[in-house]
């Protein structure tokens, strides 16, 4: 049976007699052997032949070993490249092995087995070792490429996921709004009523009734619309409306309401400034009196009769036109337990009426959210002997446009 042979070997040298020998003695090897007289001769052989590597002669006419394998290693890179030669001039040794990039350099006189047929075989392996290379770069090119597609169709399904579940939750975000714009229209129209029942002739235990009615309507309305907000802010709806706020006016507005709902109570509410407060800074004023209410009214709510409510305020400079204004309420509550506090913080979780009066476990998040959305934070701390809340949010100073 015949054993097609996978490798050839090109073999260049203007002496037949040296290209004989080379035959005689390479009979019987695992490649086939082919043989040129000249540089020309050989390059039309690699032009019409798979060749694998080829050893030449150095000195020859026309075209000597030097400037065939320049050609060849411009021509066929893949080629392995070897001189057979007796011709050991150092410069035109050290020039065929920079310039041809040869593989080996084999000087005579020579043997067949022991210089020439080694060297083949090392740059047989050599070409099987550089066309397995090429083969695994390839595939891991491919790899690569196949990677990067699914990455980029991931990122693509993730974009479409997120896109499908931004949509749903802001459907159903406007269906549950919608729903509780009924309940809304309900309280009122209940609200409404108990006024005209009250300003009618009816006994006084009916009248309490009906201011209680009243009263409990208003206190739903006013939890549905911290609901409205806290829904609004976090789809996006409701976005940021900066405007020029006087500081200390509006400190001294909201101490004035407080007290006019806490001194009944028997509560001291104090508002403190360290230092001087900007008298303009430029913010969201509507989230940012809604956020602060929050908190001081939930203070109010869990401090018993001669209890103290502190807000103290303080404006540092963060960089040039802008500061952070913190602000730090105490009160002298029963405080919130340290387990409890992450809890109360999640949307919707309540921690109790206070004195009596719904709670629809909104305040917390919602302030924590407007905090977030003022470029702040807030932070809550509770003991047994009250709670603390900061705020630290960023504010625009030393202007008195938007």
């Amino acid at each position: 049976m015949v054993v097609e042979k996978k490798h050839c070997i090109l073999f260049v040298d203007d002496e037949q007699r040296v290209l004989k020998s080379l035959k005689r003695g390479l009979i019987g090897e695992p490649y086939r052997a082919l043989f040129a007289l000249s540089g020309m001769e050989a390059l039309e052989i690699l032009a019409a032949e798979p060749v694998q590597v080829i050893v030449s002669d150095m000195k020859m006419p026309e075209m000597n070993g030097l400037e065939l394998l320049q050609e060849v290693a411009r021509k066929y890179p893949d080629v392995i490249r070897l001189v057979l030669s007796g011709y050991s001039h150092t410069s035109t040794v050290l020039a065929a092995v920079n310039e041809g990039r040869i593989f080996r350099y084999i000087t005579k006189p020579w043997s067949i087995d022991n210089d020439i047929k080694p060297a083949l075989t090392a740059a047989l392996e050599l070409f099987e070792r550089r066309v397995e290379e090429r083969r695994e770069a390839v595939l891991l090119q491919a790899d690569n490429l196949h990677l990067k597609d699914e990455v980029d169709d991931g990122r693509k399904a993730v974009s479409r996921t997120k896109k499908v579940a931004s949509e749903i939750y802001l459907r159903k975000t406007n269906a549950q709004r919608r729903s509780l714009e009924r309940v809304q229209g309900v309280l009122n129209y209940i609200a409404s009523q108990s006024i005209n029942l009250e300003m009618g002739e009816i006994d006084e235990e009916s009248r309490k009734l009906v201011v209680e009615i009243k009263q409990t309507c208003r206190d739903a309305i006013s939890g549905l619309e911290k609901v409205f907000l806290f829904n609004a802010l976090e789809i996006g709806e409701r976005r940021l409306n900066d405007g020029v706020l006087e500081l200390p006016q509006f400190f001294a507005e909201l101490d004035a309401a407080v007290k006019v709902w806490a001194e009944p109570a028997g509560l001291t509410v104090m508002f403190q400034t360290v230092g001087e407060l900007p008298e303009r800074v430029v913010t969201d004023a509507e989230l940012l009196r809604v956020m602060l209410w929050e908190i001081l009214e939930n203070a109010v709510q869990n401090s018993s009769s001669g209890g103290i409510v502190v807000c103290n305020s303080e404006v540092t400079v963060i960089s040039e036109g802008v500061s952070r204004l913190t602000v730090t309420i105490r009160d002298t509550g029963p405080g919130i337990e340290m387990a409890k506090l992450k809890e109360l913080q999640q949307p919707f979780v309540c921690g109790g009426s206070g004195k009596g009066r719904p709670a629809w476990g909104v305040g917390l998040s919602l302030a924590r959210l407007i905090a977030s959305k003022l470029g702040g934070s807030m932070k809550i701390g509770g003991s047994d002997q009250g709670c603390q809340v900061i705020f630290e949010v960023e504010v625009r100073v030393g202007t008195n446009k938007v």
